[in-house]
């Protein structure tokens, strides 16, 4: 009787492990590591997501792709800035995206998030934070360190684990610094603060620009779209890939950019004399070179676009060149001189020479006696077909023209028409250039990442670039504070699973 008894409870062990082994589904992995909430992305949006999980006591733990040095996507490369918007602002920018009732929410949560970035160190001066962008990222991680919260560098999320058929989110598979792989489980839930995807050019060109462009990237080559990529392999809505979420920023040197792999920027005269103009391979200018681009939501002249090939893929006024005269180069620096904004400046990687003569002699910008042979050079630096040399000589007489009179075909203001002089010339192809990108994730009013009907992908959010709902400069850095803010206090009330 004792081994019938014995064999029937072996038996019914035998069948609770067989249960248990049919419960866990083939697409679950074995876990390494697992927190209540898991945050990728270590810049000012995944940092308020872990201090709000943290704050309301469950476990938190950040995966970041870059080493810690590099790490913080665009907030340690932009200028730091902070300036009050009215939540009418908000609420008309996001153009339907938000109830009234969210953009207070959001107004609220914004300005709640700065009186703690100043409580733990942020000091602002004429809505500009102290350090610019570095500064402001370097009180983000004091406090999250001093906090206790763990961000695990070197390892980027690379994969979603989700239901199958539900899609709702488990974890994520990451890749350690060694290639090994790392499964994180989420008990409560994930928040992508990943940024955008200025860096990956696959999908500037799938939502942007037909037959891509040539531009530049001012800001961290980190914004590769990784988590709109992610979120969207199990079903996430996109929103907000239109044209007016390119943060533009100015121009950018294209064989110096080329040769440093970061946007060199072309500036314009401080001080001095502003004789310049911008033309393309015509020979023709296209546009007020005065134009601030910067934030800009305006169609931009240099994307004129009609299709003709196979004159740049149908950019007629591209490629872009500056051409100014001796004037200009004398009177200071054309490019970033102990400058304050983009990667290059803020990270140290090239610093403009004072009197310019090193990047002349560097061969990022061409010197030329006559037109003739600046058009020559122009060509042999860019490699594309030389600018036509006669129009560019009648381009720059009736510029000339126009600046005696007072008067520009293109509405320069009079204050910086100034005449480009007899040779020496100075010439170099330009690109336009971006800093970052705004939107990707369509999202719900707690940081929810909804599906393409509009549904909640269970226990996914979203903060930050990823997904910001607006179209003003205010959801850059506080935008992606209060984003971080209000996605994380969501997530971190879930029941786990």
């Amino acid at each position: 009787m004792k081994k019938i008894i014995a064999l029937l409870m072996a038996l019914m062990m035998l069948g609770a492990v067989v249960a248990l082994a049919e419960e866990t589904p083939s697409w679950m992995p074995t876990w390494d590591r697992d927190a209540d909430v898991v945050v990728v992305g270590f810049g000012p949006a995944g940092a308020m997501a872990a201090r709000a999980a943290y704050e309301n006591g469950v476990s938190t733990l950040i995966v970041e792709k870059a080493n810690k040095e590099f790490a913080g996507g665009s907030a340690p490369t932009s200028m730091g800035f902070i300036k009050p918007y009215s939540v009418e602002e908000i609420f008309d920018s996001a153009q339907g995206r938000l109830t009234k009732e969210e953009a207070q929410r959001l107004y609220d949560t914004e300005n709640e998030q700065l009186d703690w970035m100043v409580a733990n160190g942020l000091k602002i001066t004429n809505s500009t934070s102290e350090g610019y962008g570095r500064g402001f990222y370097d009180v983000v991680v004091k406090a999250i360190e001093g906090m206790g919260i763990e961000v695990l560098y070197e390892t980027p999320a690379v994969q979603l684990i989700a239901d199958p058929i539900t899609s709702e989110v488990y974890g994520v598979k990451c890749q350690q610094a060694d290639g090994s792989d790392l499964y994180v489980r989420a008990n409560k839930g994930v928040v992508l603060a990943t940024g955008g995807y200025a860096a990956n050019k696959d999908l500037m060109t799938r939502f942007h620009f037909a037959d891509m462009i040539d531009y530049a990237l001012a800001g961290a080559s980190t914004q590769t779209g990784d988590g709109l990529l992610m979120a969207a392999k199990i079903g996430a809505g996109l929103d907000g890939v239109s044209n007016q979420q390119i943060e533009w920023y100015g121009y950018s040197y294209k064989t110096a950019t080329d040769e440093m792999g970061t946007a060199i920027l072309h500036m314009g005269p401080s001080l001095g004399p502003d004789s310049r103009i911008f033309v393309n391979t015509k020979g023709e200018r296209f546009m007020d070179e005065e134009m601030y681009i910067v934030h800009s939501k305006c169609e931009m002249p240099f994307l004129a676009y009609d299709g003709t090939f196979p004159v740049y893929n149908g950019y007629f006024n591209l490629p872009m060149y500056v051409i100014f005269d001796q004037a200009m180069l004398d009177a200071g620096p054309v490019g970033p001189r102990d400058y304050w904004c983009g990667f290059a400046s803020m990270y140290n990687v090239y610093n403009w020479s004072e009197d310019n003569q090193a990047e002349v002699e560097r061969g990022w910008i061409v010197k030329a006696d006559t037109i003739d042979e600046l058009v020559e050079k122009l060509a042999a630096q860019s490699g594309n077909a030389p600018i036509d040399a006669e129009n560019l000589k009648k381009t720059i007489a009736a510029y000339n023209e126009g600046c005696a009179n007072g008067t520009d075909a293109f509405g320069r203001s009079e204050f910086y028409l100034d005449p480009i002089g007899d040779g020496p010339y100075y010439a170099a192809q330009i690109l336009p250039t971006i800093v970052y990108t705004i939107g990707g994730l369509q999202g719900g009013p707690n940081g929810e990442t909804l599906d393409w009907e509009g549904n909640p992908i269970p226990r996914l959010y979203h903060a930050g670039d990823v997904g910001q709902p607006t179209k003003i400069l205010i959801q850059a850095l506080q935008g992606a504070l209060a984003t971080g803010r209000i996605a994380g206090e969501a997530c971190s009330q879930l029941e786990s699973h």
